[in-house]
Parts: structure tokens; sequence; C-alpha cells
């Protein structure tokens, strides 16, 4: 088991990759860094032939709870508009960089949420193979709380799951979705009680193991191909608006005020993107 900028990580004998967000002291929100190790870990094991099973998140309380708004709030001002746009770039192409690291995993991506799957924390979770969910969890796209659009292609993951009136309504309201919900609107793989859930983990990844690699890696390919078509299209037209949000006074000021309500309470809580 190796821990490093937020993450921690392990491969068993049998090639089961595990990923988990460790920050708890903020609520596995994702710090820049997390973000990198998290894209650095999963390059790596898409080119490990030893690999067989990727599964992201558990154990813990909440899965990922989004960007660490706290973190990018508090963070020195940029000191001219060309910079700013840097930063934007940097947050938004880091995002894109994860899913997209998700994405290339040939081998099958099993996401386990309980608690909170938030922002680019719902986007892993939907960009994954397979999500099993605690039934205390919930799902929650609350990037326009803050002035901002979803990103790490929820745009185009939640809209090939559920169709376009629920994409809308998720990404447009911003309101929580309970796991029920998501299993109900095709979001989720199945539900679980949380004191069950490892065990249902357990027994599909045996499943997995137990059937031809090359096999689950084609029908990876095919399945891809026709539910996530507009994938890079998606990443693309959120980058484009996601630079120009980012550095808006409604953004700036929306999470000024989250940071000083989140300095209020303990832990901090990311949980707004």
């Amino acid at each position: 088991m190796q821990g490093q900028d937020g993450l921690t990580t392990s491969i068993d004998e049998r090639g089961v990759a595990r990923l988990v967000i460790n920050r708890p002291e903020r609520k596995n929100s994702m710090a820049s860094e997390t973000s990198v190790a998290f894209i650095e870990v999963m390059t790596a094991w898409a080119r490990d032939d030893s690999v067989r099973v990727v599964v992201l998140g558990a154990p813990g309380r909440d899965f990922c709870t989004g960007a660490d708004i706290v973190a990018m709030a508090t963070a020195e001002p940029p000191q001219s508009p060309e910079e700013a746009r840097a930063r934007a770039e940097q947050t938004i192409d880091t995002g894109s960089d994860v899913v997209r690291a998700i994405r290339a995993i040939k081998v099958p991506v099993v996401a386990v949420v309980g608690g909170a799957a938030v922002g680019i924390g719902a986007s892993i979770a939907f960009a994954s193979d397979l999500v099993y969910a605690a039934s205390d969890a919930y799902f929650l796209l609350a990037f326009v709380n803050i002035g901002l659009m979803p990103d790490g292609a929820a745009t185009a993951t939640v809209a090939a799951a559920v169709g376009r009136a629920r994409a809308n309504a998720m990404a447009l309201l911003g309101e929580k979705l309970p796991a029920a919900q998501a299993w109900a609107d095709g979001l989720v793989t199945a539900v679980v009680e949380p004191d069950a859930l490892q065990a249902k983990v357990d027994k599909v990844i045996d499943k997995l193991l137990a059937a031809s690699p090359r096999a689950l890696e084609l029908t990876k390919q095919a399945v891809d191909a026709q539910t996530l078509a507009g994938f890079d299209l998606a990443l693309d037209l959120e980058r484009e608006g996601q630079i120009e949000l980012l550095q808006s006074p409604e953004f700036a000021a929306l999470i000024e005020a989250f940071a000083s309500r989140g300095k209020a309470r303990t832990p901090v809580s990311a949980s707004n993107q």
C-alpha cells in the first residue's frame, strides 16, 4: 500500500489495482497535486500488463467531494489577465486529464461510491465502467452553484446514461441525486447497503478476473464507441466554457464566500464543485 499526494494505491498478486482518495481533512476533495498524482498512477497502470482490474474508491466516508475549492479561494490572486487565464487552463486541463486517464485503462474500471461523489468526484465515478454505490451515497454536479459548468466529461457520460432531459436537470439545477435515483436513472450499476458493499464488489472482481482479458478489452471498446462517441468533443466544449467561467467575477465572489463559510466549519467541506 502506497500513499502520495492524497492518494492511497496498491496492486495485489491477482492484478487488482486499487486507488483511494485519502484526504479526510478535506472530505476527500482533490487538490491540484492529488489530481496530478491520480493521472500519473492511472497512466502507469494503463501500461502495466499485470493489472487486470482497477478499483476506485473505498474505504472512507466520502468518495470524492470535488475540487478543493478552499485551496483555490485562498491561493494568491493572479497578477495579470494572462496569469488568470493560465491558471484556468491548468485547472480544466488537469480535470480533463483525470477522466482521460480513466478511459485510457483497457481493463474494467470499477468505482465504489460511499457518501458524496461531487463535481469532479461524480465525473470520476461516471467515467468508470461499473459503478457500485452504497445506499447512503449521492451524486452532485454542483458546478452551477459556484458559477461553473460540469467538466470531467460529465456532459457526455451523464447524458449517455440518462438522456438529455435528466442530464440537463442534474447539470442546470445542481441538486443532489441519491444513489437509489441514480440507479433508477441508469447512472450506477447497483446500489448496495453500506455494510454489504465491499462483499458485492469483491464478487464482481472475482467474476472479472475469471473472464478473458481480451474479451473484456474489446467489449469496452465497442460499448464506448456507441455510448461515448462525443467524449472528446464534450471535453473540448467544457474546456472552452470553463476557462471563461473560472476567470469570471461571479466565480471569484462565490468561491470567496464558500471559503469564508468553510473556515468556520471543521472539517472544511469542499463539496460544492
